[in-house]
């Protein structure tokens, strides 16, 4: 494990879905997920950590009506991801007479990352399972430093590109996990909220730790949030590290009973070095209306003692402040939890503003602007990477360093894109990645994440362009996956390609009209060009609505689609849609473009006139068995097999009654439209394919004509005809003479 684990915080919804255990598709009508219906433990919003050959804990109810409260041998579970899937072992387990806590073991050879787990209570027909997405985090070793994330108010579904684009740059940033301090919807009542936020979650590629916020309460007093959300107070404990997720609830404060709980976590591990993450932050302010700028809070470095909570109130959020409902002993004594145990840093949200303060040189209290909720005036959207060591040394990132005192001091979000330019799921023998890093920061061993096909020696692979500082692999059913490694400086970019062999293949186009042509509005183009080697490296596309005098140029550049209902860095395929305008009935449109592959192939690409209506053509194939016979299509003679494009219309195929092959005489059957005629006729809308079957006809041996009798002799005529030997006379006479003779010798 490396020596400095990155930590990030966000929530990642785990999705029971049954039979779910892979990325989930791009579709509109993606519902919201129940997460903590059945295991309330791990979930994708508070993973649970575990090391190699470790043991972890699961919280679960009865899944069959047939075994409430059986035996806990009725319980099996598999961890899967891209790296793997391994069934884990049951090591023991308990029932309280409403749920089960079981423990699994993991196997030895796991590979380290997130993996979605499924339990099967029962066997055979009467087996039932649940999943839960990304909740067991596997690791080597427990880390001597974490990184993570902080994020906070993402507001759910509004702008719905800001979450969806955060995702994308911190996976290449890469923390340990992300944290989320609550809003995590706009409103817990709103179906479409959460299928916003798990389906955008699903595509982190970290674990993700999320806790409440007001807003979470919007409706049904949380109860939401703990079913489609997590948990509203938990504790996390990773190595020499405990972050404590607590709940200020709709109010804006602690009750007496959650200063109580939190002390009790803080007292179970006195020597941890400690994180404390709540929604409403006790040291901010809160742009309002009537407030000017200069009336903000912005932070900075202040002294501050609990037993004197009156000397720091003007810096205080108003609602940790004195009131009826709230007295100021709780903020009292929240700050005196956190000074006597320690808590180094202490993470909130919802003000939407950046506001860090350094207590006493000791305890950072920070709070960040939003990830997707709305911003004040000179607010952006941004997130935090915050590095701890094992003996509570805090380091923040550049953009805090730099600006403490002066926010924004955020990570701007979307400042890091870059594009998979092939297929990247293990059908492919090369990926290409395109990235840009527009902070002013240096990222160190941002993680790019290759699968190929193992269709190729794993050692076949090398990488072309971009050399990363160092590379995981990993050999799975499905192929190989390549963890590479790349540091990359402020405002810098760079290309990569894996690949196991040479690409000589050309990229490839298309276009279409999205609408039929009408000249007196504006008309709607597609170009699609694609390339399935090494990928598109850069393509150009301009039109012409004058038969190719002049041409204008089209945006086409390759970038990510990001929203919170499609998630697309990838793109071996490319659509570019376009306007062109309204024009007269005599102009065409004419397209041109040109492409080129990360192998140096290019390819020039012209379209004919799009005004012009194009016919429609379908392919229409035509086969024979068990012999080739000659086909006539109309008045065009053809031999099976046959394959043609041919226009949309009528079509008359003809083919003969009885073939003759190498002497062997065969007689039509049957079509595969089940036609016995010889001619057929087909109405083509669409490809169409279409046999006709032969049999041989069976060869009878006639039976031999018999022999022909001779023909008698004709009696020579008196007088004439052909004279006798006089021999032949002569034995006639006494043969005669012989007969007679022996019928008067008969007895009578």
């Amino acid at each position: 494990m490396k020596e400095r684990i990155k930590f990030t915080v966000v929530v990642l919804l785990a999705l029971t879905i049954s039979g779910l255990l892979g990325t989930i598709p791009f579709t509109e009508s993606y519902t919201g997920q129940k997460i903590a219906e059945y295991m309330s433990s791990p979930l994708p919003s508070a993973p649970e950590p575990v090391l190699q050959g470790g043991d972890f804990p699961v919280t679960v109810k009865d899944l069959s009506d047939s075994l409430v409260g059986g035996d806990s041998s009725d319980w099996s579970g598999v961890i899967a991801s891209m790296y793997g899937r391994h069934d884990v072992s049951l090591v023991n387990g308990t029932y309280d007479g409403e749920k089960w806590l079981l423990y699994f073991n993991l196997p030895e050879d796991v590979h380290v990352g997130l993996y979605n787990l499924t339990l099967t209570q029962g066997a055979g027909s009467e087996a039932m399972t649940v999943h839960q997405s990304k909740s067991v985090w596997v690791l080597e070793d427990w880390p001597e430093s974490i990184t993570f994330s902080h994020t906070t108010d993402i507001h759910a579904p509004q702008k719905d590109t800001v979450f969806p684009t955060f995702i994308l740059e911190s996976n290449f940033i890469n923390p340990d996990f992300m944290i989320s301090t609550g809003d995590t919807v706009q409103s817990e009542t709103n179906a479409r909220a959460w299928a916003y936020l798990q389906y955008a979650m699903f595509h982190i590629e970290y674990p993700t730790y999320l806790l409440p916020g007001n807003h979470d309460y919007s409706g049904y007093g949380g109860k939401a949030f703990a079913i489609y959300g997590g948990k509203l107070n938990y504790t996390l404990v990773l190595g020499d590290f405990v972050f404590i997720a607590a709940d200020s609830s709709a109010d804006g404060y602690f009750t007496d009973e959650h200063i109580s709980w939190i002390e009790s976590q803080l007292q179970m591990y006195p020597n941890k070095v400690k994180v404390l993450g709540f929604h409403h932050s006790l040291l901010s302010s809160e742009y309002g209306v009537g407030q000017s700028e200069q009336e903000l809070l912005m932070g900075g470095y202040i002294t501050a003692n609990w037993e004197q909570i009156d000397d720091i109130a003007d810096t205080m959020y108003f609602t940790w402040k004195d009131s009826e409902d709230n007295p100021r002993p709780v903020a009292q004594e929240l700050l005196r939890l956190i000074q006597e145990y320690d808590v180094r840093v202490v993470i909130n949200g919802h003000v939407h503003r950046d506001v860090i303060y350094l207590v006493n040189d000791k305890h950072y209290f920070i709070t960040t602007s939003t990830t997707g909720g709305g911003l004040p005036p000179n607010e952006r959207h941004g997130s935090r990477i915050i590095t701890l060591d094992n003996d509570g040394t805090v380091h923040l990132d550049p953009y805090a360093e730099a600006s403490l005192e002066i926010p924004p001091n955020n990570i701007p979000t979307g400042y890091v894109t870059y594009t998979y330019r092939s297929a990247n799921d293990f059908t492919g023998t090369a990926v290409s990645v395109s990235l840009e890093n527009m902070l002013e920061m240096d990222i160190d061993e941002g993680r790019l994440i290759f699968k190929v096909s193992k269709s190729k020696p794993l050692e076949d692979y090398i990488f072309v362009g971009e050399q990363p500082v160092r590379v995981e692999t990993t050999t799975t059913s499905e192929g190989y996956v390549f963890d590479a490694y790349f540091d990359v400086a402020a405002r810098s970019s760079f290309e990569v390609t894996l690949k196991a062999e040479d690409d000589t293949v050309n990229p490839a186009f298309g276009v279409e009209l999205l609408e039929p042509y009408h000249s007196e509005t504006s008309t709607m183009v597609t170009l699609t060009a694609s390339d399935y080697g090494w990928g598109l490296k850069e393509i150009d596309v301009s039109y012409s609505t004058d038969n190719g005098v002049t041409w204008t140029p089209v945006e086409s550049e390759i970038e990510p689609i990001l929203t919170g209902t499609l998630y697309k860095d990838t793109f071996p395929e490319v659509d570019i849609t376009f306007e062109v305008p309204a024009m007269f009935d005599d102009d065409s449109i004419l397209v041109k473009a040109e492409a080129t592959d990360y192998a140096g192939n290019t390819e020039n690409y012209m379209s004919t006139d799009l005004t012009v209506v194009a016919p429609i053509v379908y392919t229409l194939s035509v086969d024979s068995e068990p012999i080739n016979v000659d086909v006539t299509v109309n008045t065009v003679s053809f031999s099976t097999p046959f394959m043609e494009e041919l226009e949309e219309g009528t079509y008359s195929i003809t083919v003969p009654e009885t073939v003759n092959v190498d002497g062997d005489e065969y007689i039509l059957q049957e079509w595969s439209t089940g036609s016995t005629s010889t001619e057929i006729t087909i109405n083509l809308t669409q490809d169409t394919s279409l046999s006709v079957t032969y049999e041989e006809m069976e060869v009878t041996e006639p039976e031999p004509e018999p022999e022909p009798e001779p023909e008698p002799e004709p009696e020579p005529e008196s007088g004439g005809g052909i004279p006798l030997p006089g021999y032949f006379m002569f034995i006639g006479v006494a043969t005669s003479i012989l007969l007679l003779g022996l019928k008067r010798s008969k007895p009578i």
